[in-house]
Parts: structure tokens; sequence; C-alpha cells
């Protein structure tokens, strides 16, 4: 992969939060009560579920990671705008690029929100990590973008 440092830095980052966040739900466990709230609406929980369910989003944050992955492995296979063979080796390593971001903070992502959930259950602030998985989630909207207007402005 051309983006080696970048990747290296994200995998550091995405691998520490998800083992911290299993040590505290693995810590937690005992303290949770066997029904939690699942969903909220306008900040009051209107849905409840089994705890159980805090072993769902790691679970998807971990295929969501795989599949964006293979995406990543191949920037050629993607849609480009202002594609031409001049920039295309640019454009396939911005995208990679793009796409191996996406990966790792999608996946820190989906973690910060299960904490929020975890924590939301035990009676701890779910603030913080809450507000930390809305500003991920703006940012992996953001990145693609990013790289739509990046493309669109290149020289053939």
């Amino acid at each position: 992969m051309r983006n080696e440092p970048l990747k290296l830095t994200l995998i550091l980052l995405s691998t520490t939060i998800l083992l911290y966040h299993t040590f505290h739900l693995f810590y937690l466990w005992s303290e949770i009560p066997d029904t939690i709230a699942i969903h909220f609406s306008k900040g009051e929980p209107d849905q409840w579920g089994s705890k159980y369910f805090l072993f769902i989003m790691p679970i998807v944050s971990i295929l969501i990671w795989f599949f964006i992955g293979l995406l990543a492995k191949k920037p050629e296979k993607l849609n480009y705008v202002n594609l031409t063979e001049e920039n295309k080796k640019v454009q396939y390593v911005k995208a990679e690029k793009v796409m191996v971001f996406i990966q790792y903070m999608g996946a820190v992502t989906i973690i910060f929100a299960n904490e929020a959930f975890l924590r939301n259950a035990v009676g701890m602030e779910s603030g913080f990590p809450f507000s930390i998985a809305i500003v991920l989630l703006a940012i992996c909207f953001m990145a693609p973008i990013y790289h739509l207007f990046w493309a669109a402005t290149l020289k053939n």
C-alpha cells in the first residue's frame, strides 16, 4: 500500500480504541442491567433490549472495516470524476487514502457510539463518546466530498 504511515497510524489508533472498549465492556459487564436502552428519541429512551446488544455494534464495526478494506484494495474499481490517463495514478492513490481513512474512522465511530450506549447503561456520562462518534461520522462523510471537489479541479 502506498499510504503506509497513514495506515499504520490508523491501525494503532483503532486497535487501541477497540481494545479499550472491549476491556471496558467486560469490566462493567456485571453492572449492566439485563435490559438496556437501545434507541433514543428526543434524548429519552424509547426502545429497550438485552444487554447482549452491546456486542452487536463491535461485530458490525469489524465487518464494515473488513468490507471497506476490500474496496480500498482495488481503487481502480471505484467511480471517478475527471479521470484521465495522466492523472489516474494520482487519483487512485488519493482514493485509496480516502477509503482507508473511512475504513478505520468508520469502525472507530461505531465503537464510540457503542461506548456511549455502554456508559448510558451503567449510569455514567455518555455525552463525550457520543459527541466523538458524531464528529467522526461527519468527517467520514466529508472526506469523499473533499476528494470529489479535489478531483474535479484536477488539470488534464
